[in-house]
């Protein structure tokens, strides 16, 4: 996929994820689809470059548009895509169980480098002031996650297949 269509589908994932803002309003129960999205796609398709640059576009849009502080979501990202990265060779990515462990190991991960950078920045909501709406947000991400994933894993499964039987 070329650089200008990754950072176009980063920039529809922010304006998807905006929508839902003004859908769902200030609740506990908004669903990252940039972070589901992001995960989801590296988890099926194991291309770590094309997804860092859609993950990041699509954070640093969010923050300019939605949020106070521009940069930290685009930096948790990035530090949670690293870090799944190199959790992912124990994680098989053929079933729907490593698909969740993802998800809500990447929901954990992402939510605490959020509030750890917002911590260094100054400010002051308590690590278990934070951890109240991670519960509401994880089972949603989780439900988001497997839809995507159906979908994702049906094409790349095709994918597969084609390329096995190309040579024979």
């Amino acid at each position: 996929m070329k650089l200008r269509y990754q950072i176009l589908i980063g920039i529809l994932l922010a304006f998807i994820q905006g929508i839902l803002l003004n859908f769902f309003g200030d609740s506990n129960f908004l669903p990252n689809i940039i972070l589901v999205i992001t995960i989801v796609g590296f988890f099926v398709e194991r291309d770590i470059q094309k997804w860092i640059v859609i993950a990041w576009t699509a954070a640093i849009a969010r923050d300019i548009s939605l949020s106070v502080y521009i940069g930290c979501g685009a930096i948790s990202i990035l530090l949670t895509i690293w870090a799944l990265y190199f959790l992912s060779r124990w994680i098989n990515n053929e079933n729907l169980i490593g698909v969740l462990i993802e998800i809500i190991l990447g929901t954990v991960l992402y939510n605490s480098f959020y509030w750890i950078i917002l911590a260094i920045i100054g400010s002051t909501y308590s690590y278990l002031y934070a951890f109240n709406y991670w519960i509401y947000q994880m089972p949603i991400n989780a439900l988001l996650g497997i839809i995507i994933y159906y979908f994702m894993s049906k094409r790349a499964k095709e994918k597969r297949k084609k390329e096995r039987f190309r040579y024979y």
